[in-house]
């Protein structure tokens, strides 16, 4: 073998090794592209959910903020006086420049409540940020669901018309011959031609529906492509048979009556620490003095030390503590209203979205018989057609039919799937945690080098 034929030989090699290896990496993206990668994924990758993480860390430092009206506070402040003072002995003013200068260390003891209604809210606050989080979590994964089995569900349509159009087209080329041959009419491929422009309209509109919905989940994923041929997923939970057990379980744990419920306990604490300020506190203060006049023989010059112990009441309310109580008041009546709507609600969406699985799944039964019969009428009009008892415009429109069933059994089992996601997002068992993968997303939150330093530049400003 020359040497141009063995480089000839080798690059013939390599480029089939690579188309091979090309596609069989394809096969396995496609294959292993899921409903719980997307989800995942969308998670992953969810700018509103990042910040929620940020929101949740945030409030996480509010615990440590509770104790702050017991917390340690210390001042170091240093008085300058210059006076001219006149002795009675001498007429004359004498210049008297003193320093004083004291430093403290205090602490309340008892503050009234304060710290303990504030760490009692900081506990709620985090607990209903985690809530937020669980909301916002739960939206993406519905809109990563519901974008999914939209691009499914118009993946199939489109294979289907596809399908249908390649059929009128070889109708078209099979009667344009005929025509020619004389044994049709020009009406016959006027037919022809009018069914095959429906089916050209059908799948245009098909693919436009399918770019859309492909637009949609590429932006909810951050996936750059995704493959044609999506399956339906497989669900691995079943949803309660009755509407009543539905709306039991929705009560107790939906998210949205959840955080109501929290938002209402926050109001009645509001109003506990409100009347807090208006409680006893007592405090203890520790202190150094320095004392030094510029005079020569000067009395007051002095070094001191020792503690203050101090308490403090108010005698009564003012107007204004009083008005802060009355709106926080009415504040807390409020929100235990919002409560009771967002039970109507959620009742009222257990019941909807229970209704709806259950028309979804008539659909699926209906659609499944439908397709079947269309499948047995097709079957009969292709054997008539053999016949010459039916046209071959009447078994195209009969394949047609069965597309149309085939489509509408696809569209219904796509609405079934989310259905039941949508009752378990009611239900507030609908989390990443159902999703095989990572359980917990590393956001790699980020900390700025803060700057705790008492003298800086601002202080100038």
């Amino acid at each position: 073998m020359s040497f141009f034929k063995k480089i000839k030989f080798l690059t013939i090699y390599l480029i089939s090794c690579f188309f091979i290896n090309f596609f069989s990496i394809s096969n396995l993206l496609a294959s292993d592209f899921t409903l719980d990668l997307s989800v995942n994924e969308a998670l992953k990758n969810s700018l509103e959910l990042k910040s929620q993480h940020y929101k949740l860390e945030a409030i996480k430092y509010s615990l440590g903020e509770a104790y702050s009206s017991k917390d340690w506070s210390s001042s170091l402040s240093s008085t300058f006086n210059s006076s001219n003072k006149q002795s009675d002995r001498v007429g004359a003013y004498t210049n008297d420049d003193t320093t004083t200068s004291t430093i403290s260390l205090s602490k309340n003891l008892f503050d009234g409540g304060e710290s303990f209604e504030r760490y009692r809210i900081a506990k709620d606050n985090i607990r209903l940020n985690e809530l937020r989080l669980y909301k916002v979590e739960q939206d993406i994964i519905l809109e990563t669901i519901e974008a999914y089995l939209d691009v499914y569900t118009n993946q199939s349509v489109v294979r289907l018309r596809k399908r249908s159009l390649t059929r009128f087209k070889e109708n078209v080329t099979a009667t344009k011959l005929k025509l020619q041959a004389g044994t049709v009419t020009p009406t016959v491929l006027a037919e022809a031609e009018a069914k095959l422009a429906k089916a050209n309209y059908e799948l245009i509109l098909a693919e436009g529906n399918l770019n859309k919905s492909v637009s949609k989940f590429k932006s909810v994923t951050n996936f750059k492509s995704i493959p044609h041929n999506l399956k339906l997923p497989i669900l691995k939970f079943q949803i309660p048979e009755t509407e009543l057990d539905i709306i039991k379980i929705s009560s107790q744990k939906n998210i949205n009556i959840l955080i109501a419920k929290l938002e209402r306990d926050l109001a009645e604490k509001n109003i506990d620490l409100e009347k807090s300020d208006n409680r006893p506190n007592f405090k203890i203060e520790f202190f150094a003095k320095d004392s030094q006049s510029s005079l020569n023989s000067s009395a007051s010059d002095y070094q001191s030390y020792g503690a203050n112990l101090t308490f403090s009441t108010p005698l009564f309310y003012n107007e204004s503590s009083k008005n802060s109580i009355r709106r926080l008041d009415k504040l807390a009546m409020a929100s235990s209203i919002n409560l009771s709507e967002q039970l109507r609600q959620v009742e009222l969406n257990a019941i909807s979205s229970f209704q709806n699985y259950q028309s979804a799944v008539a659909k699926t039964i209906a659609s499944m018989s439908e397709e079947k019969s269309s499948l047995l009428a097709l079957e009969g009009i292709q054997k008539e057609a053999e016949f010459g008892i039916r046209t071959v415009l009447d078994v195209l429109d009969a394949e047609v039919d069965y597309l149309n069933a085939s489509a509408n059994l696809i569209t219904s089992e796509a609405d079934e799937i989310y259905e039941m996601f949508y009752i378990k997002s009611i239900m507030g068992n609908l989390s990443q945690n159902e999703f095989t993968g990572e359980n917990q997303i590393n956001f790699n939150q980020k900390n700025k080098k803060l700057d705790f330093k008492i003298f800086d530049l601002k202080m100038f400003n």
